[in-house]
């Protein structure tokens, strides 16, 4: 049995991540939330079942978790592996992830990771108050999504800028990207809110639901419309997101009938022969996170990072013009 103590400057935050802040290093919210699931987590004599409820008074939460490993189920190895970064300070990163790089160690990719390529660059210096096989990262970003990324190197700040991404207004964290999508939509500029959850069907996907699952809301806006032909738009789209659930954009734009370009899972199967080659045969999501904005944790400064398209969605943009 193990005790965590809740005091009251954690009120208002996630059960999750400050028992895991509170844990110092030994239980990660991956692991807490099997235990969560499994019923080993109580406060006050009351078993909890939701990490994402938020703290209301200080207290004592009681863990079962003699049966636990805290180790990580994936071993991690730093890889020599270059990194595009951005902005580097003392307490953060700011990095643009190549497309094709899944951000951590999981069945299939247990080495070219973003991690991977993490700790061999910073070693011991990253954040470790997340999943256990994630130091460092605040956010994550799809394996065929390119763009910007901020990295913690400490858990003051990994715990900061965590409550900012949560944020709709104040100190939040602008995320911007850029994509291009078949088809145009109804109205240049929209709001997408809906519920998301996995596919019942394909544990890989997720959708959009109405009873069920986690509210998402993306900000829309129609940035170039090009027509093939008269009825066979390709449009580039800027979505901001207010929420970050898995495949958010993905799945949002698929609902509004605008799949991403060259999107496995969630695109059209098929595309008319109307489309030139290049759309036709897009290696991957035309997505790129484009633009950060955020107050520095520490320093309160105002920052923000633009990142150009890389080669492959730059040709897409060429062949129809520079917004």
């Amino acid at each position: 049995m193990r005790e965590v103590k809740i005091t009251e400057e954690d009120k208002g935050q996630r059960l999750d991540i400050v028992i895991a802040k509170n844990s110092h290093g030994n239980l990660s919210r991956s692991q807490l939330q099997k235990l969560l699931k499994n019923g080993k987590v109580s406060i006050s004599g009351k078993t909890i079942t939701d990490g994402s409820k938020k703290i209301q008074s200080a207290g004592v939460v009681k863990i079962q978790s003699d049966n636990i490993d805290n180790k990580s189920d994936i071993s991690q190895t730093a890889e020599n592996i270059p990194l595009d970064v951005v902005y580097e300070d003392e307490h953060l990163v700011v990095l643009n992830k190549e497309a094709g790089m899944v951000c951590h160690p999981a069945p299939g990719n247990y080495s070219g990771t973003l991690v991977n390529a993490l700790l061999w660059h910073y070693k011991n210096t990253l954040s470790n108050i997340g999943e256990i096989d994630r130091p460092g990262i605040v956010h994550r970003l799809d394996k065929d999504t390119s763009g910007l990324m901020i990295i913690a190197k400490s858990n003051e700040v990994h715990r900061i800028l965590a409550s900012n991404l949560a944020r709709k207004k104040g100190k939040r964290i602008i995320k911007k990207y850029k994509c291009f999508t078949i088809g145009a939509m109804n109205q240049r500029d929209c709001k997408i809110e809906t519920f998301i959850q996995r596919d019942s069907r394909n544990r890989q996907k997720y959708t959009v639901s109405e009873f069920g699952g986690k509210k998402a809301i993306t900000l829309c806006k129609t940035l170039r419309v090009t027509y093939i032909t008269s009825n066979k738009p390709i449009s580039l789209v800027e979505c901001e997101l207010l929420t970050g659930r898995t495949h958010q954009i993905r799945v949002h734009m698929k609902h509004i009938g605008c799949p991403i370009v060259g999107d496995p899972i969630y695109g059209k199967s098929k595309i008319e022969n109307v489309y030139p080659s290049i759309v036709k045969n897009f290696k991957r999501s035309a997505l790129h996170s484009y633009y950060l904005e955020f107050i520095h944790p520490i320093t309160e400064e105002q920052l923000s990072f633009r990142s150009d398209f890389p080669n492959d969605m730059r040709e897409l943009n060429n062949l129809y013009g520079t917004p």
